[in-house]
């Protein structure tokens, strides 16, 4: 009798496994491709956790830069399903290639919008009506930005080896307050660190910058006006959508030209960059509640930036940050979600 129990145990066991396996098997994986960069982590992470707690999807997630994502995606075979905070016009070539050429199989979110340019603090707006880049030209502004115990400005123009950071040397020159201003080149922690300081003695700081980051959510800071883009005029950028022979934007790199500061001319702002979600066309046959959910998502640059924050300056992981976000945030992950429900 023993015996027949042990049996009828083992036999129960083996079909609740295989159910489970069943159940298990049911579930659509997802694969989300794996950016390094801390919005696109957190990104990545709000989308895998509504799929696994609302839409019953498996997610995985495959690190690699975002050329080889961008190809692997293109395949449309599974490999990867998802993209994160795809940077346009960054990724222009690859965009042509992938999303509007060959066999358009990635499909695109409606997008946020990324800024980037000069930033100072409001209240040295307020106080000192600071609104332009042209104002940095003025001797009794340019003051307002020198450290104790010098007579220049300092202009925080960005990591060295960013291009942007040339592109801020660049744009002083052009701008014509490169004579009142020293140019340093630091890592984002130390203009961040520059940046709380002049905020706790209320002195000036100027430097580039761009949203979403944490330090947006941190401070009140306001971009520097400058001149609309009109298009990009040099000859790499021949065959872009933003190119224009006599465009406001010409830059040559120092990888290119040794005498790259005085034969580049930039007198207008970066164009504003539209940030993407792209999607494997396949998901709409193998989870079409899935690809629904991933079309409709729409983020917001205040969101990401305070979540930066909570990543950056209080040091939480960025799957915990994202995982509360989607519980504390149902009404927006609803909106994200209507289509599936009017379908059901």
């Amino acid at each position: 009798m023993g015996k027949f129990k042990s049996s009828t145990t083992l036999a129960a066991a083996f079909l609740s496994a295989l159910l489970t396996a069943g159940t298990a098997s049911a579930k659509e994986h997802i694969v989300i491709g794996e950016q390094n960069w801390t919005g696109a982590v957190l990104i990545q992470h709000i989308l895998g956790d509504v799929i696994k707690t609302r839409l019953d999807g498996d997610v995985s997630y495959l690190a690699g830069d975002v050329a080889v994502l961008f190809a692997a995606a293109a395949k449309d075979n599974g490999a990867v399903d998802v993209l994160a905070d795809i940077w346009m016009p960054n990724q222009s070539a690859a965009w042509a290639k992938y999303v509007d050429g060959g066999a358009k199989n990635l499909v695109p979110n409606k997008p946020y919008t990324g800024e980037q340019g000069f930033y100072i603090p409001g209240y040295l707006q307020d106080k000192y009506n600071v609104k332009t880049v042209y104002d940095l030209a003025k001797p009794e502004v340019a003051k307002l930005f020198a450290p104790v115990g010098s007579n220049k400005g300092e202009l925080l123009v960005g990591p060295a080896g960013w291009e942007s950071t040339y592109i801020g040397q660049v744009k002083a020159k052009d701008y014509g307050f490169a004579d009142k201003f020293e140019p340093v080149s630091t890592e984002a922690s130390v203009t961040y660190a520059k940046l709380a300081a002049a905020y706790k003695a209320q002195r000036g700081a100027v430097f580039y910058a761009y949203t979403p980051d944490w330090i947006f959510s941190a401070y009140d800071l306001r971009r520097l006006e400058e001149p609309a883009f009109d298009g990009y005029a040099q000859d790499n950028k021949k065959g872009d959508p933003l190119y224009k022979a006599d465009g406001c934007w010409y830059f040559i790199s120092p990888t290119v030209d040794p005498d790259w500061l005085k034969k580049s001319h930039i007198n207008c702002a970066y164009p504003d960059a539209k940030v993407y979600v792209l999607s494997a066309r396949s998901l709409e046959k193998r989870a079409p509640r899935i690809a629904k959910f991933l079309q409709n998502v729409s983020f917001d640059t205040k969101d990401l930036s305070e979540l930066l924050r909570q990543v950056e300056q209080d040091k939480q992981p960025a799957e915990t940050v994202a995982s509360n976000w989607v519980k504390a945030n149902g009404t927006k992950v609803d909106r994200w979600l209507e289509t599936q429900q009017e379908a059901n």
